[in-house]
């Protein structure tokens, strides 16, 4: 699932195609994955939104979750989110990602990161480096 480049400059997003505009009718969401992330479409009322998959509590599929006046509510701990803008409800500076959606030719794509690997942390790459070391080491 690779899409166009959005064209920005030092913007590194990709439109990547979800599902037939079909697949979407109101009132349903769908979850694919999108790079290394997870997203989830919605159909709100005719309007297609789109937020990370996964509810910041635990980890809950919010596709699976209840939606009601633009609004899903987690399947395992019931926290509440506003579809269009990310946010918790009740907790206004935990947000999930929100993606520009769009619809072209009867396909469904979402704006996301590129897929990329992320750099190693600096304990990986001194355990890395540690292993190598030891490997190497040789008794006298």
């Amino acid at each position: 699932m690779t899409g166009e480049r959005s064209g920005g400059p030092g913007d590194d997003r990709d439109w990547v195609e979800v599902a037939g505009g079909a697949d979407l009718s109101p009132g349903t969401a769908v979850s694919v994955p999108v790079g290394d992330a997870e997203v989830a479409v919605f159909n709100v009322d005719g309007e297609l939104v789109a937020v990370e998959a996964r509810c910041l509590h635990k980890g809950g599929a919010l596709a699976e979750g209840h939606v009601s006046d633009g609004v899903v509510t987690c399947p395992l701990h019931w926290w509440r989110y506003d579809l269009r803008t990310g946010q918790r409800l009740g907790a206004p500076d935990l947000r999930l990602a929100c993606y520009p959606v769009r619809v072209v030719d009867g396909r469904v794509e979402v704006l996301a990161p590129s897929v990329r690997r992320p750099a190693a942390s600096w304990r990986d790459r001194l355990l890395a480096a540690g292993r190598v070391w030891r490997t190497d080491r040789r008794p006298v």
